[in-house]
């Protein structure tokens, strides 16, 4: 009986060191694939981020010539939208003043 549990463990142990080695070689590969990913993930934002600067630019006037960079975009971007509120704000009254005579 001692004989047949010694050939059951070995058999068991040649499992696990089979699933080891599944398991370390699935490891390997995340591995070497890994730093393809990280070339490609570091790519993508910088693609992302001079798509959306183009937008920002094709969206803000007098921003596609400026050689500022993005400090100048950012600030010529700030500007406008600070122009365009005090806009809104002067056609609020215009039509608040235009409602309020019409009224009376």
């Amino acid at each position: 009986m001692g004989g047949a549990t010694l050939e059951g463990q070995r058999k068991e142990s040649i499992w696990v060191l089979m699933r080891r080695q599944r398991s370390r070689r699935a490891l390997v590969k995340k591995i070497m694939i890994r730093p393809k990913k990280s070339l490609e993930a570091t790519r993508r934002p910088s693609r992302a981020i001079h798509r959306r600067v183009k937008t920002l630019k094709e969206l803000v006037p007098n921003t596609k010539s400026s050689s500022e960079g993005l400090d100048g975009l950012f600030r010529q971007t700030a500007v406008y939208i600070l122009d365009l509120e005090r806009k809104v704000r002067v056609m609020q009254t215009m039509v608040q003043s235009l409602t309020e005579t019409d009224c009376v």
